[in-house]
């Protein structure tokens, strides 16, 4: 489970927009008060809550991202970026960053559709209210075969009339949306208060961090890993900056993957999002029994129990196939429309010898208008290099006189 790297692409774009932009917009409205307030915790909110997150996920579900951009408080959260005492709010850079950063929702919300339609899944998972932060908040899912596991949580605020989110917690990234932004304006932003070499650092690293980007886009991991790396402090210990150090890691050398996993977790021990890197660090160290303890963690804390497919493949890479078998059942049962579970399920079938029960998968597949002709390519499929985790299921007579007689 490599790290997902959407957010900072995101983020590169935003940063790029910004510090290219040379036009000031002459029409500049004053700064004004944050007006999307924290909700009370009542029934009546509750019921509210709900129905703006079933509305925003709706529109996921329809490949539209105009739910997601018509309820995202764009002035609220450039109000929450801005905050910081140490951001010159009046100066043309702050600006014309907060101007760059103001289609954030749009941005991300484009991206997330256009992953949905690769086959991606977003889905809406629960709701809560946060007593220590008194706000409410909805938290969605997003997963893929290629990237993992991720989980949003969107901060729900009201204008008066209406209620609307505006910012996101990301698990990844072990912080909001609006920290991410604020922190790498605080990082760039020139100052009076700062010699011109400690100016021309805050640029420079910007720009490394940007080309970093350029060069793994081109598949130039070890390049962009070169680039990411000659970045200065204190933008270089930075989370932001650490991750996408590591994930670029993840992309040419394992090893190196592993040490960086191993550094982040020593700077950041009490990093709510560190379950899911320690999954990955120790399903690389073949500490599968850890990687499973920090899956049931981080179920303990997004109640999620899509997280028993994760279970499954881990007790799968560790060829315990009884009990990924009934990590994969549950799947079946509970996420039906998953394709992974129901191959996860066959893949612990195969490994038992129980072939007449992956026919009778096979025929449920095809009754739910799976293409049988794509579906037994699939099956039939070798990897690159021959092998094929359900070749005995294939080669077995039980399977061929099914065929034959199909």
């Amino acid at each position: 489970m490599k790290i997902n790297s959407t957010i900072f692409l995101l983020f590169a774009l935003f940063c790029q927009q910004m510090l290219f932009s040379q036009e000031q917009d002459q029409n500049d409205e004053k700064d004004q008060p944050c007006s999307c307030i924290l909700l009370k915790e009542n029934e009546a909110n509750d019921l509210k809550v709900i129905e703006l997150a079933e509305y925003v996920e709706n529109g996921f579900h329809d490949l539209s991202a105009a739910a997601f951009d018509e309820k995202f408080d764009i002035p609220s959260f450039l109000n929450t970026v801005a905050s910081h005492e140490d951001i010159e709010k009046t100066t043309t850079f702050t600006k014309s960053y907060l101007k760059g950063i103001a289609s954030t929702g749009h941005k991300l919300s484009e991206k997330l559709v256009t992953m949905i339609e690769e086959g991606s899944y977003y889905n809406l998972i629960n709701y809560r209210y946060d007593i220590i932060q008194r706000a409410y908040y909805f938290t969605f899912r997003l997963y893929s075969e290629e990237a993992g596991v991720n989980y949003h949580d969107y901060k729900v605020c009201s204008d008066g009339t209406t209620l609307k989110f505006n910012d996101i917690y990301v698990y990844l990234t072990g912080e909001p949306l609006s920290s991410t932004m604020q922190r790498m304006l605080v990082l760039s932003q020139p100052s009076t208060d700062k010699s011109a070499r400690e100016n021309m650092d805050s640029y420079k690293n910007v720009f490394l961090f940007l080309n970093s980007r350029k060069l793994a886009e081109k598949g130039d991991y070890k390049g962009a890993y070169d680039k990411i790396s000659a970045i200065t402090p204190p933008m270089s210990t930075e989370k932001f900056t650490l991750l996408m150090k590591a994930q670029y890691a993840s992309l040419y050398d394992d090893e190196l993957y592993e040490v960086l996993l191993t550094e982040y977790a020593e700077l950041f021990p009490k990093d709510p999002t560190l379950y899911l890197k320690l999954i990955d660090y120790n399903l690389l160290k073949g500490n599968f029994k850890a990687a499973r303890e920090n899956v049931d963690k981080l179920i303990y804390e997004t109640d999620d129990d899509f997280l028993y497919l994760i279970k499954g493949n881990i007790y799968a890479m560790e060829n315990d196939f009884s009990n990924a078998e009934t990590h994969y059942k549950y799947m079946t049962d509970n996420y039906p429309d998953l394709l992974e579970g129901y191959i996860g399920y066959m893949i612990s079938l195969n490994y038992q010898d129980r072939f007449e029960e992956m026919i009778t998968v096979i025929e449920d597949l095809i009754t739910q208008e799976y293409d049988k002709v794509a579906l037994l390519e699939f099956i039939e499929e070798e990897a690159p290099d021959g092998s094929n985790a359900l070749g005995a299921f294939v080669a077995s007579e039980t399977y061929q006189t099914w065929k034959q007689k199909s």
